[in-house]
């Protein structure tokens, strides 16, 4: 278990007493989540997020919109003082009244939890939101229950996300997240073909079991040092180079300076167009040309200027 304390995220020994703890997976960090948030400081009690340092889907090849890092910034974001990272194997073979009354309750003494409708607990999933509220109601722990929220009459769900992240609907992604889907991983050595042409780009790989975005280039933002940058980045093979693995590759606009090893986060808005195969590394560059000025131009549209 890892704890910390927000915003400064400082690793810390114990949750305060009398919080009001969220449970979930919280991945994405989406709408419903943040409504959630909201709940657990309705009466006033600092906020902690209770989660897993891993997406909690045993045997199931399930990919990740967030990782723990990226869970983290956004709990930040969104106003949580506190936030827990539990070991989901550490928990996962707990028996659900054990989980509530010896875990939960004598690890953190909260004043009240709060969990989405579908939450479940305990060895194979037997506690639902509704056992969770009998059995702290019964020593006298308040207890609440999200219902679905809904987003232009769609269920807000981690799962929905994925599909329009898989399906490049990033404006759909956006539209259930409250935020733009996004990436933040270190800056890696590729071929440096794009410096050469003229147009610089940096390499980003996909760890493993993080979800990739459908194959083709997106309208992006680039954060670096506090600075926001319009980019365009490539998610793919890059067939016109011969490239054999997936990774994500952006050229930041107005932007030169050595990026390697350093984290840059990506924040995806739009799809462009499908990767595609050219018959020259010119053709190629030519394209990529076109498609800096349309990210331009749906940025300027986006901002109306």
């Amino acid at each position: 278990m890892i704890i910390y304390k927000l915003p400064e995220c400082r690793v810390i020994d114990k949750l305060p007493e009398g919080c009001a703890i969220a449970l979930g997976n919280f991945d994405g960090v989406h709408r419903g989540h943040q409504k959630l948030f909201e709940l657990a400081g309705e009466k006033g009690h600092k906020k902690a997020a209770w989660t897993f340092t891993t997406l909690a889907k045993p045997g199931l090849v399930v990919p990740y919109l967030t990782d723990m890092k990226a869970k983290l910034a956004l709990f930040k974001e969104y106003g949580l003082d506190y936030a827990v990272f539990e070991d989901f194997e550490s928990v996962r073979n707990l028996e659900y009244d054990y989980f509530v009354k010896k875990y939960l309750v004598h690890e953190f003494a909260p004043a009240r939890v709060v969990c989405g409708f579908n939450f479940r607990f305990g060895r194979g999933g037997v506690g639902d939101a509704e056992t969770l509220r009998r059995l702290l109601a019964e020593i006298n722990i308040d207890a609440d229950i999200l219902q679905p929220v809904f987003r232009h009459s769609k269920t807000v769900s981690s799962s929905a996300i994925r599909v329009a992240v898989m399906l490049g609907d990033m404006d759909g992604a956006f539209d259930l997240l409250g935020h733009p889907f996004s990436v933040n991983f270190p800056v890696c050595h590729g071929k440096e073909l794009g410096r050469k042409l003229g147009i610089p780009t940096i390499n980003q790989n996909f760890p493993d079991g993080h979800i990739i975005p459908r194959h083709g280039i997106y309208a992006c933002t680039a954060s670096i040092d506090g600075n926001i940058y319009v980019a365009v980045t490539n998610v793919g093979t890059r067939p016109t180079v011969s490239g054999n693995y997936v990774n994500c590759e952006s050229h930041i606009i107005n932007y030169s300076g050595d990026l390697y090893g350093k984290e840059v986060k990506i924040e995806f808005y739009s799809y462009l167009r499908d990767e595609m195969r050219f018959d020259s590394v010119d053709a190629l560059a030519d394209q990529i040309k076109r498609d800096i000025e349309s990210a331009k131009d749906f940025f300027a549209r986006l901002y109306g200027g």
